[in-house]
């Protein structure tokens, strides 16, 4: 999936820093959203919110 066919997010704090990853960490951040959102109930907002700290928490590791 190319970076453009992306949602962005609904924080604007949120939607500046996912446009910043690659398409690795990208895919990652919506894969976790996602769960997070249609499998724990959270709204969009705070399955985001937990995705950016899941992929910071991978970054972390990658480096």
């Amino acid at each position: 999936m190319s970076q453009s066919t992306f949602p962005i997010p609904i924080d604007p704090e949120i939607a500046a820093w996912a446009a910043t990853l690659d398409e690795n960490a990208r895919e990652l951040f919506e894969e976790r959203a996602g769960i997070r959102q249609y499998e724990a109930g959270l709204s969009r907002r705070e399955a985001e919110s937990a995705a950016r700290d899941d992929v910071l928490r991978w970054l972390k590791r990658q480096s």
